[in-house]
């Protein structure tokens, strides 16, 4: 099943590379769609067959539900789409926080994740101060965002360097491409709107959630 999945995604994703620069909304509409459904779809059943279904495990498949939202609300509206992933986010905050408590590495983490976060606000402050992205009045919804996106992105590939299990690694790398998309997305809305910058972000979203998607296939 993981291969029918695998052949299945990529080859929508290898489309929608090219229709989400098109002037079909519908195809694009479609075609995205059908992405995260198929992400969704297989990484809630993989999390009910595989075992995962215990106590605060849940929040991955509410954060799951949520970036399949924030998906289709995209297509419609950017600032509803923000707060669907927002909270997709913040479950999957949740979800590495207790894995990362679970293994007994959160006292580990600590120092490397506030390393992590100072880098991050010394780049946003740098952005905003020299205006290479002028956010506007969405700076501080901007910096909320992007910290919450950050923290999961981090928090995942800490997960996966101290816990490394095929679960982890899959899910941390999942979650730091995720990261990745975002500052791209960024870029792309209030910087220069290049079909290069938007595909990079698709690719590495849809990649990234993906093997979110993958990483419930395998047993914790």
């Amino acid at each position: 099943m993981r291969t029918v999945f695998v052949i299945a995604y990529l080859a929508l994703l290898g489309l929608y590379l090219f229709v989400e620069t098109g002037d079909s909304f519908r195809r694009r509409a479609v075609n995205k769609i059908l992405l995260s459904s198929l992400f969704l779809f297989f990484g809630q059943f993989w999390f009910w067959a595989n075992g995962y279904a215990h106590g605060w495990t849940f929040l991955a498949l509410v954060g799951l539900f949520y970036t399949c939202m924030g998906d289709a609300l995209l297509l419609f509206s950017f600032g509803a789409s923000g707060a669907a992933f927002a909270v997709a986010n913040l479950c999957f905050i949740g979800y590495t926080l207790c894995t990362l408590q679970q293994g007994g590495m959160l006292p580990k983490v600590l120092p490397w994740l506030g390393v992590g976060l100072l880098l991050f606000f010394g780049l946003f402050l740098w952005v905003v101060r020299t205006r290479w992205i002028d956010l506007g009045d969405k700076t501080w919804l901007a910096l909320f965002y992007l910290l919450t996106v950050t923290l999961h992105g981090l928090m995942g590939l800490l997960s996966a360097i101290l816990l490394p299990s095929a679960h982890n690694l899959l899910l941390g790398i999942g979650l730091a491409l995720f990261m990745v998309s975002d500052y791209f997305l960024v870029v792309n809305k209030y910087k220069s709107k290049r079909k290069r910058t938007l595909r990079t972000n698709t690719a590495c979203y849809f990649l990234g959630m993906m093997l979110v998607a993958l990483s419930f296939s395998v047993l914790p």
